[in-house]
This record gives C-alpha cells, sequence and structure tokens, in this order.
C-alpha cells in the first residue's frame, strides 16, 4: 500500500492526520493519505509566497521552455500516470490515457506557447501623457480540485498559473491525490524552483477552508458543487480574494428530427456515459423531437446495452465503477426519487458477478415532467433523462428551465436554427452536431449557478493576470494648480 503525503517546497510530508483510501473498483486498501491541518496549508502558502519573488520574474519564455519539458515528462510517463488515475477514480484505463492524460499534455503544451504571449499596451493620450497597461502575475493561488478528473482539472488549473507567473498551492480531493503529487514532481523535476507548485490533500473542511482564507492567497480556483461554490464565496470575502468557480451543470442536449442519427447515438453514448457519468458536462437532459423519439429510443437503448462495464484496468473496459460508496448510494437514492416522481425506467444494465466495487449500471429513464429529481439535480452518474418534445419554442424553455448553466447541445442539419438554439440556450459551452471534449484552445465555464470566470483559452490565462496602469508624463513641466498662475 502506498503513501500520498503532502509535496510542500519540493518535499514530500507526512501529515499528523491520515485515513485509508480504498480502491473504488475493488473495495481493497490502496494508499494512506495524508490530510492537510491549517498549519499545513499555511506552510505551503508561505513557501508559494517566497516562490513568488523568483518565479514571477523568469521570463517568460523560460517558464514555456519548462511548461515543454513538463508535457514531454507526462508522455514518458503517461502508462503509470494512466494507472495512478484508474486506480483512484475508478474510470476506465484507456479513459486515463486517451482521455485524461492526452489532454494534460495538450494543455501543458498550449500554455507553454502562451507563456510568451502575454502583452499589455500603450497608447498616447496627448503629446505629453504615455499610457503604458502591464499585464503582471496575480500571486499566489490556491486551487481546489474536484475527484472526477482530478489530473486533467490538475492542468487546466496549474498551466496557466505557472504561464503567468504564479505561484501555487493545490488542494486535491483527499479521494484522488496521488496523481496530483506525481504531478507536481514532474514539474520539480523540469526546473521549476520548490514552493512554486504545492499539494495538499484534505477535506474540504479543513484544508480547503484554510486554503480559502488564508491572506497569503491572491486568487481562489474551485472546481466543485455550487452548494461548495456559495460557501467559498462567502468565506473569501474578508480578503476579497479574486474567484474563478466551476460549478455544477445539468447539460441539454437538443436532438432535432433532421439530425444525423447514426452519430448522435454515438455522442450520446459518450455524453451520458463516459467516465461513469460523473462529469459536470455530462448529457442528463437528452430532448428527442417527438417524429423521431420511438426510432432514437430503440438504436439507443440497443447500443446502452453493448457498453461493457467491466475491471476499470482492463484495456477492453468501457465504463467502470464510481468514486465512492456514499456517491454510489446518492446516485441510487436520485434514481428512486425519480422513478417515484413518476419516471419511467425505460433501460438498466446488470452488474457482473465478477465485480465487487462501486459499481452503477447505465440507465435510461423516461420523464415528462420539469419537477422530477432528474430534470432538476446533477445526479453525477450514469443515468440520462429521456424526454420528448414538439417544437423548439417549447425545448428552448425546458432547456433552460434549470438553475445550471454550464454546457448543452443541438442537433439539426439546418445552420440557421442550430445558430439560433445554440444562442438561445443559457450555457458557457455549447455543441452543434457533437457532443463532449473541451480543447484547451477553447474558453469554458458556466453562468448563473454554473459559475463564474473561465478555464482554458486566452481567458483562462486571464484569470491569472492582473493588470497595472503607468501614466508617463513626457512634457518639461506640469501646468500650475495651486498658487500663481
Amino acid at each position: 500500500m502506498r503513501k500520498s503525503q503532502l509535496y510542500i517546497n519540493g518535499k514530500l510530508i507526512s501529515a499528523k492526520k491520515t485515513y485509508i483510501r480504498e480502491n473504488p473498483a475493488t473495495m481493497e486498501p490502496l494508499q494512506e493519505v495524508s490530510l492537510a491541518s491549517k498549519k499545513d496549508i499555511n506552510n505551503a502558502c508561505s513557501s508559494a509566497l517566497t516562490a513568488f519573488a523568483v518565479w514571477s520574474k523568469t521570463p517568460p519564455v523560460v517558464r514555456g521552455q519548462m511548461m515543454f519539458k513538463i508535457a514531454n515528462l507526462i508522455r514518458e510517463k503517461i502508462n503509470i500516470l494512466s494507472l495512478i488515475n484508474t486506480q483512484e477514480t475508478g474510470k476506465p484505463i484507456n479513459e486515463s490515457t486517451l482521455v485524461e492524460l492526452g489532454g494534460v499534455i495538450r494543455t501543458f503544451e498550449y500554455y507553454a506557447g502562451l507563456a510568451t504571449k502575454i502583452k499589455g499596451n500603450s497608447q498616447v493620450i496627448n503629446h505629453e501623457l504615455l499610457s503604458i497597461t502591464l499585464k503582471e502575475p496575480v500571486g499566489v493561488v490556491g486551487q481546489i480540485l474536484p475527484w472526477n478528473f482530478p489530473l486533467l482539472l490538475a492542468a487546466w488549473k496549474i498551466a496557466p498559473a505557472l504561464a503567468a507567473g504564479c505561484c501555487i498551492v493545490v488542494k486535491p480531493s483527499e479521494l484522488t491525490p496521488h496523481g496530483t503529487i506525481e504531478l507536481a514532481k514532474i514539474i520539480s523535476d523540469c526546473g521549476v524552483p520548490n514552493g512554486v507548485v504545492n499539494v495538499c490533500p484534505g477535506s474540504g473542511e479543513d484544508a480547503g477552508d484554510a486554503l480559502v482564507k488564508n491572506n497569503k492567497i491572491s486568487k481562489i480556483s474551485f472546481t466543485g458543487s455550487s452548494q461548495v461554490g456559495k460557501l467559498i464565496v462567502r468565506n473569501s470575502a474578508a480578503n476579497l480574494t479574486k474567484l474563478s468557480l466551476e460549478l455544477g451543470g445539468k447539460a441539454p442536449n437538443i436532438v432535432f428530427d433532421d439530425a444525423n442519427l447514426s452519430s448522435c447515438i454515438e455522442a450520446n453514448l459518450r455524453g451520458g456515459f463516459f467516465n461513469q457519468g460523473e462529469n459536470c458536462t455530462a448529457v442528463t437532459r437528452l430532448f428527442i423531437h417527438k417524429k423521431i423519439y420511438n426510432k432514437f429510443l430503440k438504436l439507443y437503448v440497443k447500443n446502452i446495452s453493448k457498453i461493457n462495464q467491466e475491471d476499470p484496468e482492463s484495456m477492453t473496459s468501457q465504463m467502470g465503477s464510481l468514486i465512492s460508496s456514499q456517491h454510489l448510494k446518492k446516485v441510487k437514492q436520485c434514481v428512486s426519487k425519480s422513478l417515484s416522481q413518476g419516471g419511467k425506467l425505460i433501460y438498466q444494465g446488470k452488474i457482473k458477478k465478477n465485480l465487487k466495487g462501486y459499481f452503477y449500471p447505465p440507465t435510461l429513464i423516461e420523464t415528462s415532467s420539469s419537477k422530477n429529481i432528474l430534470f432538476k439535480e446533477e445526479v453525477f452518474g450514469p443515468v440520462v433523462a429521456i424526454i420528448k418534445f414538439e417544437n423548439e419554442k417549447e425545448v428552448v424553455a425546458m432547456a433552460n428551465d434549470t438553475n445550471y448553466g454550464l454546457a448543452g447541445g443541438v442537433w439539426t442539419q439546418d445552420i440557421s436554427r442550430a445558430l439560433r438554439v445554440a444562442s438561445s440556450i443559457d450555457a458557457g459551452y455549447l455543441w452543434v452536431n457533437t457532443y463532449g471534449g473541451i480543447i484547451p484552445e477553447t474558453p469554458y465555464g458556466g453562468v448563473k449557478q454554473s459559475g463564474l470566470g473561465k478555464e482554458l483559452g486566452s481567458e483562462g490565462l486571464e484569470e491569472y493576470i492582473r493588470t497595472k496602469n503607468i501614466s508617463i508624463f513626457t512634457g518639461s513641466s506640469l501646468p500650475s494648480w495651486y498658487g500663481n498662475k
């Protein structure tokens, strides 16, 4: 059984408080996890603040070169990192390797290139006054990660912060800390000074709260539930900390009667069941036009039944286990409540007898009521609610009938309708005639209670930058204001 320690100022440190984390797919002991205290968090913040004096002054071209090295070293170690990721999360090994670690590499390469593209500007106000705008790193940042994509989301946050010249204290979920610690060690191995990246696993109540309230922190980046996001807003108010929050989602995917069904079926399999549905952009509300509803339903169920759910370390596994017993219980409760509220069970797979972990089968439930729990609340499991609609106006209203606004999709061959509907949906990230796959070049983030700020793209880099204006008087003498004129 391995140990997952804290990583502060380039050193592995054991915490006083630990617990045994199990492999969610086998329920066997996996690792002893150190849980950071308030004192540990403060030590990490102090280390980051000291390192900031060096890293913020490191030339952008040097920062970028180091980040390219990081991407290459991750590529060399992709197999071991993927295995760690699968053992911690329960997701299939192919998803860890091709999607998660592939995305990590691409993200570091993207921001390595952007490190040298941070530009201010200048303007002549008049013939005696020149204004210069500088872009500076915001300072020490606290980054709080969820457990569903621990390495990918670590890269989404760490890479732009490094490119901007910030120093970092990361709090990964206590369920999935080891991969992030290994990533931090890789970053140090590539020449990034000690203290620039620190990793402190721990509970939200202890380590997370201490990080949010620490006065050395200039910015908090959080990915998680809307409920916790609101708590962070309140707890960070005393320091007026800059925030970016990527919160929950209840994505609508709208399929009109002229959609390409073969592509649509494939995309909705990924949208609903990829990563066991533990995904903020998962298709949890699937709207199908009444003209093709029965045909779509028949094809969809046929393909869902072919999903191979087995040991996530198997190369043939297409769906693994949920993250924990507690989360499995939550998903089961949501399904039971949906059925008690009038939902109709259309399909539910069966768990193979040899699987001993926290597995839940792919499930499809038909609902017509906007009051059904599957219409309103984020399940975060392999459960899709399918809903019939008649016209564009009706389906847009239903799609927007939620407090969330993270992602959504539209399927139609009518380009005018595609743009019209996509523009009408209250969400920050939309797909047309495809679904899933968030790439580093594009800004990602939600509206309403799905959060604020952006990750990825040049907008994601701006989250770690502050703007300073310098006005320079170039004349021979200032005009007199006081005294004799």
